[in-house]
């Protein structure tokens, strides 16, 4: 059974040969993870995870992101900065959000928005070909889009987007279709140029915090899911399934993931209040397939590689049998989660037995 009948038979909940693995790091990671294992490049080392994924894009040929002052400009107009921790590790946070003073709809129509002439979409297919045998997702990013995570919250702000939808719903609805007149398009044309060959559409947007929702249910269906299913629609017309990336504590929000037509939903962020793997499995294994669920918050970055192995057994016991479920991380493997881990972590899902 080769990686994209293994992964496919677990989304029709029946029970391939081992359970599928996801891979999800930092850039920090990756490369330690490759000098560890005295590797030269990523497929090098996906191949010896034995991960049963591969992601594919279009290449942005766009204007030059890279700034003078060392920041970098997105295709949606926000300056980014690079931060550094003190373990080396680090992320690019917004410099300022340029719509934080726009709230007229008709201003929307002023902006430059992304083209699609940005993108080189020529090489999508060549890409799925050469991962034939695996499961084809799309890239993070742009390939795989959100619409409240980004761009909503760097244009705007974290708190005006938390409660624009309550307080200036019409500017909310106005930007939403503002991205989504470019996405859908964009998502058109790569599913077009992939020629049915992307398995996984993935959109990546969180909507939970440790406790509970960014925002009620109702708001989420009216506001968030019409895109949601537009976009998801606009690829499962050339044979891809919807993925759905959501962090946080949302076991509310899966009845409504399930109407709008998500068939995985990851990364089961398992110390999260309510998301305990065996009830999920149980509420809603029938109705959706589940990915991720291996504990970043405590097991990884601070279990011993044996209690890594033992968290992992009992997270597939809970999740795996009668098929959907796909093991990995709960987050991006971050720079603080020792090697040793990261490996005990897949030597015990391959070699648990259904």
């Amino acid at each position: 059974m080769n990686s994209k009948e293994r992964v496919l038979k677990v989304l029709r909940n029946e029970e391939p040969d081992r359970v599928p693995l996801m891979y999800r790091d930092v850039p920090e990671v990756r490369s330690r993870l490759k000098n560890d294992l005295n590797l030269s490049t990523d497929e090098e080392l996906f191949q010896y995870l034995d991960v049963d994924f591969r992601w594919v894009g279009p290449d942005y040929v766009g204007p030059k992101m890279e700034l003078e002052n060392g920041n970098r400009r997105d295709f949606w107009g926000v300056e980014w900065k690079y931060t550094k921790f003190s373990d080396g590790a680090g992320y690019w946070n917004e410099v300022d959000h340029p719509l934080k003073d726009v709230t007229d709809p008709k201003v929307l129509d002023e902006i430059q928005w992304p083209q699609l002439e940005w993108w080189d979409f020529s090489k999508i297919e060549e890409q799925c070909d050469r991962y034939a045998d695996y499961a084809i997702m799309t890239n993070p990013g742009i390939p795989s889009p959100a619409i409240f995570q980004n761009p909503i919250q760097p244009l705007i702000g974290v708190e005006r987007s938390l409660m624009e939808a309550y307080l200036n719903p019409e500017f909310f609805m106005a930007l939403t279709e503002k991205i989504l007149e470019f996405q859908v398009p964009f998502i058109e044309k790569m599913m077009q140029a992939a020629n049915g060959k992307i398995d996984f559409f993935r959109i990546g947007d969180d909507f939970g915090t440790q406790q509970g929702l960014l925002m009620d249910v109702d708001t989420w269906k009216g506001f968030i899911q019409p895109g949601f299913k537009a976009m998801a629609d606009t690829a499962k017309k050339y044979g891809a399934h919807y993925y759905q990336h959501s962090c946080g504590a949302i076991r509310d929000l899966i009845p409504a993931f399930i109407e709008t037509g998500v068939e995985v939903l990851d990364p089961v962020q398992v110390k999260a209040n309510g998301m305990i793997p065996a009830e999920l499995k149980a509420e809603f294994g029938n109705q959706v397939c589940f990915s991720g669920g291996v504990d970043e918050q405590e097991l990884l970055p601070h279990g011993t590689p044996d209690e890594v192995r033992t968290g992992v057994h009992q997270l597939l016991d809970d999740m795996a049998r009668g098929g959907g479920f796909i093991i990995g991380p709960s987050h991006n493997f971050q720079d603080d989660i020792p090697t040793e881990n990261i490996l005990a972590m897949y030597e015990a899902a391959k070699t648990w037995k259904y």
